[in-house]
Order: C-alpha cells, then structure tokens, then sequence
C-alpha cells in the first residue's frame, strides 16, 4: 500500500461492484452486449453476500408466468406488487419487473437452471404474500445460490475476470461529475487498486450487518448506499427494513413462516412462556402462530410474535441474548410435511429441532430501502453511475412481497449490465482520472495519519451494532431513536476528530465503520421522521397508521456534508400492454 498513489491500475468499460445474484446478472449482460467486464467482490466469489448465502423454506423467484394459475400474467404482478407499496415505489420499476421477469426466467432455463417441475413440463409454482395467484418459482429449496451458480458458469466461459477480496470503497468522478473509476483495496495483498472505468455498477447488497444479530455475510455493512450517497444519490425508504426471527447459535438459522405452524413453545431464560406474557387476553395466540410470516409485520396479529421476542430479549434473556425456543411433543409428522429443510440445516448446525431447545432471537434480512434509480435501466443523478438489486431503492417500500428480492436482481441486474455497456461505448476516458484519485487517496490517509487518539475501531463498530439493535430494532420510539441517534453523531465526531487509534492495517475496515455510520444514521433519522406505524416500522409511540399524513417515501441527500432529510410523492399507477411470455 502507498500513500497517495495506487500500486495497480486496472482499465475496463464497465466495472460491477458486487458478487450476488443481481452483480452476475449484471456483469453477463453487460459482456453479452459487447463491453469489457470486470467484477470486484469484497468476499470469496460464491462465498459471501446474500445470495450465495440465502436460505428459506420459501425461498424464491416470483414470476408471473401462468404455471400456476394460467389467470396470473405480468399485469397481476405489477398489480399486487403496487398495491404492497403504493404512495412508497416508483410504478414505471413496478411494471418493469413484473413485465420482464418472464423473460429472465426464460434466460436462466436457456443457460441450464433446472427449475423444479410438474409431471406435466410446467414450472412449479407456489403461492407467497400478497400474490393473488401461485408465482413463485423454485430450485430444489436452495433457489438463490443455484441462480448465481449458473450465472457464474456463463460469466467464466465469457472469460469476465473477477477479483476476490476486494472492497471498492470510493466512486472517482471527472470533471463534469461523470462516474471515471472506483477506488479499492484488496484485502489479502493490501494493494490500492485504481480501477478506471466509464461504467460502475453498484450491486453490492445491503447493510443487514449494522445490527448486531443479521443473514447474509459480515462485509454486508452497506458500502454501495455509503458511496452513493457520498454522490449525491438520494437514500430512500430506508425506514423500512424487513427482520424477523432465526435461530442464532451455532451460526444464524432464517425460520420463516412454515417453522412457526409447529407451533414452538418459546419461553425467556426464566423459563416464562413469553406469549402469555405479552399477548392480551383477547387475542388467541393460535392465530398469532398461524399468521406468523417473514418478517415482522404490525398489520395482523403476528405483531405480538415479534414483540414478544424483544421485550423478552430485553428483560430476561438467554444467554446469547435470545429466547428459547423446543417444539412441543408430536410434532414429528407436521416437521416433516412443512419445515424439512430447515429441519435438516439446524440438524446439520448440531440442533435436532424435535428434540433440543434453541436459542432464537430477531435478525435483520433485507433493506427495503437503497439509492434511488432514475429509471429502469438503473441510472442515477450520477452519469455513468448504475445500480440494481438491494443497493438500489425505489422498487420497495413498507412490504416487498415474496419472490420479488430475486426477480428484481433478475430484471434489472439485465438491464443495468446492458445500459452500463451502452453508456460506455459511447464516452471517452478522461485524462485526469489518476490525478483525482490521488487526491482523493490523500484524503484517506491525511485522515488516517492524523487519527492518532486512544479509541478502539473493533469496540465502536460493536456498539453501533449493539445501538442499532436495542434502539432501532422493531420496537421504535422517539427515546430509543434519540439514543440510536447520539451514538452515531458521537462515532462521527471521534472519527472525523482523530479521536481512534488507526494505522494503514486498518484502512478497510475504517472506511467499513465510516460507512455504516453513513448508513446507520439513515436508518435512524428516516424512522424519527415517520411518525406512524405501518408494516414492518412500528413506532410505540404513533402505534397507528396515519394514511392522510405519510403515505410517502421518506429519503436523505448528502447536501454539503450534511444528511438532508426530504420527501417525495410517486405517482398511483402506470399501466402498459400486457406481456405475454410463453415458457
């Protein structure tokens, strides 16, 4: 590593920032459409992110295709996926991906996906929320690693190199704010790498691990809102963050909502049965159990099920922080027929579910909100700038209905990788690419040679974490919010002060604090301002619905250094011809 120079410079027409199911979608459009394709991965290709990771017993891909239910078609799609978010979504992204998820299904069955099938050819589709018809489509119960593996074949044989390791951390623009690069470090060599590039595209995940208990892997702190943000693209709907229970020792198990119809018996470390606790006496706990869904939701009586958990976390928990959880005797038959693949992973992890008490706790899975794309193609207020999959914002809101997460990394993955390539072609690189990010690198380091204090990088990335689950969890107020809120300024202030003891070994993982610093305090901030509850924000202290104040997206913008909060009003509908696809 050098200061203020970079040890390797790497050309290429369009750089992909990202290794989940929307980064590979990304990157094999793009070399299809004729650009040089590079892709930077902060983990182990296959090994890291969400996607790679991913696991649920219903675990899909939402496409309305009619195998199902020969009445499902797009327009019912864009229909249910509008009415889960209407007033918070961009409907012209709405109809994109309902109308051309078809398609892409098409495409992964061309490139060899096996989806699994009826006895008559057609795909087997299953129902999920807010679906009016069975649309979801599966792959042996594992859907998602399996969609990035047969991405990841084609990509190889296009000969995209990848490059493992690598944590881009800086977006370099010309003179005319035209996106010419990225900076990164490569975590196994230390090298600082300029990577010069007409096109990025973010695709990079979210920030579930700014909490302290999160799916997916650890690097997921939210770097591709940070940076960004960084330029000017707005964060919306960051509120809205979907979480929900898993077990969490040996290593963290998603139990979605099958796990919960064996009806659990879970109980704090006093061995107190925490619904009858904390659910009123009018409200019959076998419709909690049987309402329970991913994730936590205020609209039905579910709400109690999640409620409970961190009210018993809170006053009386086990030892890692959880509640227990063992299923009551005789539930060998209805594990079997509902939940045997999760059966089988907590078997593997060491947990027969039939037999041993598990510690279970509320884990964040996936962020609502993201940096808002212009259009369909993925562009931004940042020309050259592309995004898609959970970094980009705009296409969910309060609810994301299930089987949207990987079509959306599907639609628009394609379509960012092939308007990246288009919108390279067509620009020339700026002379002044290396100059900037030598001014730039001078920045960081400047900043890192003066952070010469006592603090401790490791202690403070835990307690934000800690923070923003005690205080911005799923049980919101304006005292926990004010708390949350606190924290994050005074981290801000140490780091931008020198008040941490840093040296160049800690340059990644400095630059990863300051980012989730960035993205934590966009969290907090968006849920102080929505002073309501509605679906998975609850707010203790505006526990209702206000549908004549909020139906609208809240979002922050970096206005001279400073997160500006603001909001925005969509349109109700954009209506299209129907898109026949027949498969």
């Amino acid at each position: 590593m050098s200061q203020y120079n970079v040890d390797r410079i790497i050309e290429t027409d369009v750089l992909v920032v990202g290794g989940g199911g929307a980064a590979a979608r990304a990157a094999l459009s793009s070399v299809e459409a004729g650009a040089e394709v590079r892709v930077a991965v902060k983990s182990k290709w296959l090994g890291g992110g969400s996607t790679a990771t991913a696991f649920s017993e219903l675990l899909a891909i939402a496409a309305a295709i009619g195998h199902g239910d020969e009445r499902d078609h797009p327009e019912i799609h864009y229909e249910d996926t509008l009415d889960a978010g209407k007033g918070f979504i961009d409907p012209e992204l709405v109809w994109t991906l309902a109308s051309e998820v078809p398609d892409r299904i098409k495409d992964l069955i061309d490139i060899g996906l096996n989806f699994d099938k009826q006895e008559n050819g057609k795909l087997v589709q299953g129902m999920s929320d807010f679906a009016t018809y069975p649309r979801t489509c599966r792959v042996n119960g594992v859907t998602a690693r399996h969609i990035l593996v047969a991405l990841s074949k084609q990509i190889k044989k296009n000969g995209v190199p990848i490059d493992e390791q690598m944590s881009v951390f800086k977006l370099v623009t010309d003179e005319n704010k035209n996106i010419s690069g990225a900076l990164a470090v490569n975590h196994e060599t230390n090298e600082l790498i300029l990577y010069k590039a007409p096109s990025v595209i973010l695709a990079c995940g979210g920030a579930q691990h700014v909490y302290k208990y999160a799916v997916g892997t650890a690097e997921m702190v939210g770097n591709g809102y940070a940076m960004a943000y960084e330029l000017g693209v707005p964060l919306i709907n960051m509120e809205f963050i979907q979480i929900g229970p898993g077990a969490i020792k040996p290593s963290i198990t998603l139990l979605s909502g099958p796990v919960w119809k064996t009806k659990p018996i879970l109980k704090n470390n006093k061995g107190e049965e925490i619904f009858s606790k904390h659910v009123p006496s009018h409200i019959d706990i076998d419709n909690v159990y049987k309402k329970k869904v991913f994730p936590f939701t205020i609209s039905s009586d579910a709400y109690y099920f999640d409620t409970s958990i961190q009210k018993e976390m809170e006053a009386n928990p086990a030892p890692n922080g959880g509640v227990w959880a063992n299923l009551p005797p005789g539930s060998e038959k209805i594990v079997e027929q509902k939940i045997p693949k999760t059966s089988g992973v907590l078997k593997a992890k060491g947990i027969d579910i039939l037999k041993d008490k598990f510690e279970v706790a509320l884990i964040a899975q996936c962020m609502n909100g993201g940096a808002l794309i212009e259009s369909p193609d993925g562009t931004t207020k940042v020309p050259g700038l592309f995004i898609a999959g959970e970094t980009a914002g705009g296409l969910r809101g309060p609810d994301r209905p299930g089987g949207n997460s990987l079509a959306e990394g599907q639609v628009f993955g394609h379509r960012t990788g092939k308007a990246a390539a288009a919108y390279a072609k067509q620009q020339i690189q700026t002379s002044d690419v290396e100059s900037k990010a030598k001014t730039l690198l001078a920045e960081v380091f400047d900043w890192i040679k003066m952070s010469t204090g006592t603090k401790n990088l490791n202690e403070a990335s835990k307690n934000l974490k800690d923070n923003m689950y005690k205080n911005c969890l799923i049980i919101r107020n304006e005292k926990r919010l004010n708390e949350a809120l606190e924290l994050i300024n005074d981290l801000e202030k140490d780091l931008e002060s020198g008040e941490f003891k840093l040296g160049e070994e800690d340059f990644a993982a400095a630059i990863d604090f300051k980012h989730m610093l960035i993205t934590a305090k966009s969290i907090v901030i968006s849920a102080q301002a929505r002073k309501e509850s509605r679906s998975c924000h609850f707010r203790e202290d505006y526990p209702e619905k206000d549908d004549s104040n909020w139906i609208k997206s809240i979002y922050v913008v970096n206005e001279n250094n400073e997160m500006k909060l603001k909001t925005k009003n969509w349109p109700g509908q954009r209506k299209e011809k129907r898109n026949e696809v027949n498969i």
